[in-house]
């Protein structure tokens, strides 16, 4: 099925690739304003000139939020260079580090596209890309008005689906040379007049601003987007009291036989309600006869397990440190074992387990009481090890509970998390991975409202009554806000023929004017440093595309 539509989809681009080469040649495409490269279109609009000019009105407002967006501009620059060059490093420093190849560093999923990246989802994706492009490129034709620099068209990209938007702006008037070719005004001339050379009319002020106009825009919309959703959207969604989530079971354990599996939410246990892991855990102690039932949610569908019950004190071993300095393993003590007793002493649960080998020391020899699954009892003598924080240590993983199942408090722990995220610096680089760790299961991300999670969460106040609208509300505005930013620090790169390869052309040339009297050898100079950034850091990012596949092989 999945090769069947890739067919379709090469078919269909085909064939539109034929079709607007056909209608290029025949003229068609010049007399509706459009212009093909390729198999990608541009269509071009002359309306809207009134609206950019009402839009521009305020100028000096303008300058000054340009003016004060400047310093993010540049410092984000430096921030884009420095990691880009430091990941390169570090990978050629550390080979052994370069991470195998998967769905996290696959070449399509570095690029933004829903639809190609699958990471990003395609609906919520699409409608984020379109804003984010349409905000950078108003950006920059609000600017130009500003400093009266001709806008020419406005227009969007289409390959078929919109890849791109963009503002062509008079580039005589902006750079005081003209672009070769058919991508008429768009990205900009490779290379460009100084200030007052040629038919350019833009100072170097004026250059940087309506350059940088479009990324200010995009770091503008993606901070509107965050404050939203981390205030008052995520605000308006409250965790509800019943919060008992299953996060493992031990192998071969008697709940895993009856089918527990993890991520459970747990109602009642015996027919008693439970809301936390310590209510849980207490229930299935009190458990009496030789069973029990455990019922809830699983992928939001009701579910109960009848599980055994062979004993309901002591700690449950869920599994034993492999590592030989350790007495567990060289003991005999297996998963699933239960200690019930410390050298005659009776141990009802990890409370009292913890208690008591807070009283031992290594090197000192205690006698276990142990049970196995079919509650046969055996006393087995260890010699307590020391263990990695200094303390005496057997070597086992133990689970607060006789049945094996690891249980927590999830709902209100996690949305907090959610809420603070812009506030640390985890919190940021979270924001920026959470596309890939909610896609690949590590994290559930936003989709705890919509997933198999989502009864434990309920929208309270006046968002109550627009029910899970609320939770689409903030997966739209997640993915605006990241998309935003995403496009805005790409943008940042001092690489040509992108926004921060022209303002970083700028700088060094406004850099040189004090040193190198002779135009001629300057802009030689300019040139080659902004080319050699350009050369330098596309060979960086095709070298953190291809690196995993170069050194683990294809």
């Amino acid at each position: 099925m999945v090769e069947l539509i890739w067919i379709a989809a090469f078919v269909a681009f085909a064939l539109w690739w034929y079709i607007i080469a056909d209608l290029e040649k025949a003229g068609i495409l010049k007399k509706y304003n459009m212009t093909a490269i390729g198999p990608i279109l541009m269509l071009r609009t002359f309306r809207g000139q009134g609206f950019l000019d009402w839009l521009a009105k305020p100028k000096g407002l303008w300058r000054v939020v340009t003016l004060l967006g400047m310093p993010i501009v540049l410092g984000s620059m430096v921030l884009m260079l420095v990691l880009f060059i430091g990941m390169d490093f570090l990978m050629l420093a550390n080979i052994e580090s370069v991470p195998t190849p998967g769905p996290a560093n696959a070449p399509q999923n570095i690029i933004a596209i829903p639809g190609l990246n699958q990471f990003i989802p395609f609906w919520w994706g699409w409608i984020a890309l379109i804003v984010a492009m349409a905000v950078h490129e108003f950006g920059h034709a609000i600017l130009a008005k500003v400093e009266n620099i001709k806008v020419n068209s406005l227009g969007i990209i289409l390959m078929p689906v919109p890849i791109g938007a963009f503002a062509e702006l008079d580039e005589e008037q902006m750079f005081g040379t003209k672009s070769e070719g058919k991508t008429a005004d768009i990205l900009g001339p490779m290379e460009t007049k100084a200030p007052g050379e040629g038919k350019r009319k833009a100072t170097s002020r004026q250059l940087t601003s309506i350059l940088s106009a479009g990324v200010i825009a995009n770091f503008f919309v993606a901070f509107l987007a965050f404050a939203l959703l981390f205030g008052p959207v995520l605000g308006s969604v409250a965790a509800t009291t019943s919060d008992v989530i299953v996060y493992d079971v031990a192998p071969n354990s008697s709940a895993y036989d009856a089918g527990v599996r993890a991520n459970f939410i747990v109602n009642s246990v015996g027919g008693m309600n439970v809301t936390s892991p310590e209510q849980f855990n207490a229930a299935l102690r009190s458990a009496t006869g030789q069973s029990v039932a455990i019922s809830g949610l699983l992928d939001n569908k009701p579910v109960s397990y009848v599980v055994p019950v062979n004993g309901t004190s002591g700690v449950y071993v869920s599994d034993i440190v492999n590592d030989d300095k350790y007495p567990a393993k060289a003991a005999g003590i297996a998963q699933n074992m239960r200690i019930v007793a410390i050298d005659g002493t009776p141990i009802a649960d990890r409370a009292a387990f913890t208690d008591y080998m807070n009283h031992t020391a290594p090197n000192q020899s205690i006698v276990l009481g142990m049970a196995y699954q079919n509650n046969t009892m055996v006393n087995t003598t260890v010699v307590l090890a020391q263990g990695p924080e200094g303390q005496s240590y057997i070597g086992i993983y133990t689970v607060d509970n006789p049945l094996g199942i690891s249980a927590r408090s999830f709902a209100s722990g996690y949305l907090g998390g959610l809420k603070n995220m812009p506030f640390s610096l985890t919190g940021w680089l979270r924001i920026f991975v959470l596309p890939v760790l909610q896609f690949s299961g590590d994290d559930p991300g936003f989709s705890i409202f919509q997933g198999q999670f989502s009864s434990l969460f309920h929208p309270v106040g006046i968002a109550a009554s627009f029910g899970s609208a609320v939770y689409s509300l903030s997966e739209c505005l997640f993915w605006i806000g990241w998309l935003n930013l995403n496009v805005g620090l790409f943008n940042c790169l001092p690489m040509i023929p992108l926004d921060g390869g022209h303002v970083f052309r700028e700088i060094v040339r406004r850099f040189l004017d004090p040193v190198i009297r002779d135009p001629a050898r300057k802009e030689k100079i300019t040139g080659t440093i902004v080319n050699g950034f350009a050369v330098t850091l596309f060979a960086a990012i095709l070298f953190m595309m291809l690196a995993p596949y170069i050194v683990h092989g294809i």
